[in-house]
């Protein structure tokens, strides 16, 4: 089995991070196994000279091996984002805990019993020891320093005082305003983790031609981590439904010196095939030119639409209808235009990403309705492009096409 790893790693380095920890054992496993089915050899030495015989052969290996890193990556993200809902629970709870204390002690104020006046003693006590201690340590008024024995002592009625204040401060301001600072930093950073993919499409596709390869290495990697699913997972066959509608639309080769998009195949252009390929390769490939985009295969086109545009705005997440609206213009306009509208219009925070907040806010939108604004604001995207004139009734066509098939969609 050792040398068919050693193999996988070769054909994708990438894998070598997932080969420790808990993952280590089903990892290994799988990429020994998918080794042998692509190139139908059991031995290292003679898949090895398949891979090299057949370079389709050895681009479909480093497809199915990064389909296990996706789904490695994407079980350990869900681990981490279950660990830290679980942190937020832990706050959530430690509040209601706390406000539960403050109302005991207003009822108890209201009732006009002495307990009322407990809270407040105990932590003017406890702020004064505190304050105390403090002055007698700075100053050493009081205090043999010399004495390592009363030295220790103040140390450790230091420590329990410090933890004792801040259990103080907390209970009258803190515990409600850095609670709500830490949910909301949480819910920050789930969001960033999946416009990781996003910018990292827009550096790539935004580099010069030749120097795309060293600016894209990251792009599958950030395409793997965006594959994370929350515990329902994806709704099966949503992507084959929708990229049946974008396929559609494309068609396939063009090369129309007037369109800013250069050659095209199945709606893939010829820099995001190179962004695709290198990352692939791991940042380092030939150029490539119109004719490799000719030749381009309508599977590796599926999944090219899958890692860099399906997978990057979670359109799995997406409710049905939305998710083929979002897809096709992010195919159209790019992954950040697209997702930054629907942000817009469902009243989320726009920043180019789909997190959770995004997530909720979509599904509290009447469906038909979210479908209807999408396309008009598309329309109006379209008419303030300078190729409006020559290209503009195509795109008005797509766009009422694609709306018609998400209703649909939407309607079950």
């Amino acid at each position: 089995m050792a040398p068919l790893i050693a193999l996988g790693l070769s054909v994708l380095p990438d894998l070598a991070r997932l080969l420790f920890g808990e993952t280590a054992g089903t990892v290994t496993s799988r990429v020994a196994d998918i080794v042998t089915t692509v190139t139908g050899e059991s031995d290292a030495a003679a898949a090895k000279a398949r891979l090299d015989a057949d370079p389709t052969l050895a681009s479909q290996l480093r497809i199915e091996l990064a389909k296990i890193a996706a789904e490695a990556e994407g079980a350990r993200l869900a681990a981490e984002e279950k660990r830290r809902q679980s942190e937020l629970d832990g706050l959530r709870e430690e509040i209601r805990d706390r406000e539960g204390a403050r109302g005991t002690m207003q009822a108890l104020g209201q009732a006009g019993s002495a307990l009322a006046w407990m809270p407040a003693v105990t932590s003017g006590t406890v702020i004064a020891s505190f304050v105390a201690i403090v002055i007698l340590l700075m100053t050493g008024r009081g205090v043999d320093l010399q004495d390592q024995n009363k030295v220790a002592i103040l140390n450790i009625v230091l420590g329990a005082l410090v933890a004792a204040f801040t259990a103080v401060i907390n209970f009258w301001i803190g515990s409600s305003s850095s609670s709500r600072g830490k949910d909301a930093l949480v819910q920050d950073v789930l969001g960033r983790q999946a416009g990781l993919v996003d910018s990292a499409i827009t550096r790539a596709t935004a580099a010069p031609s030749a120097a795309a390869p060293a600016a894209i290495a990251e792009v599958v990697r950030s395409a793997v981590a965006a594959t994370a699913r929350p515990a329902a997972g994806p709704r099966p066959g949503a992507f084959d439904r929708c990229v049946e509608v974008v396929l559609g639309k494309e068609g396939g080769f063009v090369d129309n010196p007037r369109d800013p998009g250069g050659a095209t195949n199945f709606g893939i252009t010829l820099r995001v095939l190179q962004t695709y390929r290198a990352a692939l390769e791991g940042g380092s490939v030939r150029p490539l030119t119109a004719e490799d985009v000719r030749a381009l295969s309508q599977a590796e086109a599926r999944e090219i639409y899958r890692a860099l545009y399906w997978n990057a705005m979670r359109c799995d997440d997406l409710p049905p209808g939305i998710d083929l609206m979002v897809f096709d213009f992010g195919v159209n306009a790019g992954p950040g235009r697209a997702v930054s509208l629907l942000q817009r219009l469902a009243g989320a925070k726009v920043d180019g990403a789909v997190g959770p907040k995004t997530l909720e806010a979509v599904r509290a939108c009447h469906g038909p309705d979210l479908i209807d604004r999408y396309a008009r604001e598309r329309e109006a995207y379209y008419r303030g492009l300078p190729g409006f004139g020559e290209f503009g009734a195509g795109w008005l066509a797509r766009v009422a096409f694609v709306r018609d098939a998400a209703k649909r969609l939407a309607a079950g």
